[in-house]
């Protein structure tokens, strides 16, 4: 892919630069340098063509990064210029899906690391969803144990797309007993694809990790909703499921799409449409 390439190896360069920089006792440059390099990595943290493994590799850099510009700040080194070399490696292998084993630094010297914030040609995002996104990312890494699973809902085909008024999804993990084990709501649909698909595109960060979902044989539920002005009120118009065997990372999954009401037992299913309209959407994961 000659855009992951060119990512890689402009990575690399500004990385090489710095680190010489650091080797050479110049702080302000070496500072400045991984400063914003762990910026620009940061604002592709969410970019859904990056696969999981080197999302989980570009999370470590910036720890690594922000870690070591702490430490030339404070003069209190976690990290030293010889360890901060052995990253090279790291970056030449990103996006070629080379297996390098064992991360050259140990997860201790980086893990409490405050993170640089992600920023795109200099300027800081401060605001703006892939800001949020990226908090989010962060929280959720915070707080969950394990592999933290995010899902990009891509888009819903309905044959009567273009009729409801600020439609979302709600996102559920539920039990077999039914009890709910989290919940969130996408914004609003980013607008229409055609006269049959409602678009979303949006990234939502389970507060579950995969290892619990698995250990409570959790099952993945996706409502529509929309705004009804005459009854002004929220209201389901389908649902769809997915068991855990079913979520599959870094590649499309297709659900089918059922009548209303959602029936959280799975006993009740009926279509929604004799129509070939699903629900898109793709999963990554890292590891926090």
């Amino acid at each position: 892919d000659p855009e992951k390439d060119a990512l890689r190896q402009d990575w690399l360069t500004k990385f090489q630069k710095a680190a010489q920089a650091d080797s050479w006792g110049q702080v302000v440059e070496a500072q400045e340098d991984y400063q914003r390099l762990a910026a620009e990595i940061a604002a592709k943290q969410s970019v859904p063509f990056i696969a999981s493994r080197d999302k989980d590799m570009m999370q470590r850099l910036c720890l690594c990064l922000s870690a070591r510009i702490q430490g030339l700040n404070t003069l209190n080194e976690t990290i030293t210029p010889m360890e901060m070399k052995a990253l090279e490696p790291v970056f030449k292998a990103l996006f070629t899906g080379e297996d390098l084993g064992a991360f050259p630094i140990e997860a201790h010297k980086f893990q409490s690391a405050q993170l640089v914030k992600p920023s795109l040609g200099g300027e800081i995002m401060c605001e703006g969803e892939e800001h949020s996104e990226w908090q989010q990312h962060q929280a959720v890494l915070k707080s969950v144990v394990g592999t933290v699973v995010s899902l990009r809902i891509e888009k819903i085909g309905l044959k009567d797309a273009q009729e409801y008024i600020d439609p979302f999804i709600t996102v559920l993990v539920v039990d077999p007993r039914t009890n709910l084990l989290d919940t969130h709501d996408t914004p609003s649909a980013r607008g229409r694809g055609g006269t049959t698909h409602v678009l979303f595109n949006h990234q939502v960060y389970l507060n579950i990790s995969l290892e619990d979902m698995q250990r409570e044989q959790a099952a993945l539920f996706f409502e529509f909703k929309h705004y009804k002005p005459k009854k002004k009120k929220i209201s389901t118009r389908a649902w769809a499921f997915m068991e855990l065997k079913e979520l599959k990372r870094d590649e499309e999954m297709v659900l089918e799409i059922y009548h209303k009401p959602t029936d959280l037992r799975k006993k009740n299913i009926k279509l929604h449409s004799e129509k070939p309209l699903y629900l898109h959407l793709y999963a990554s994961f890292v590891h926090s």
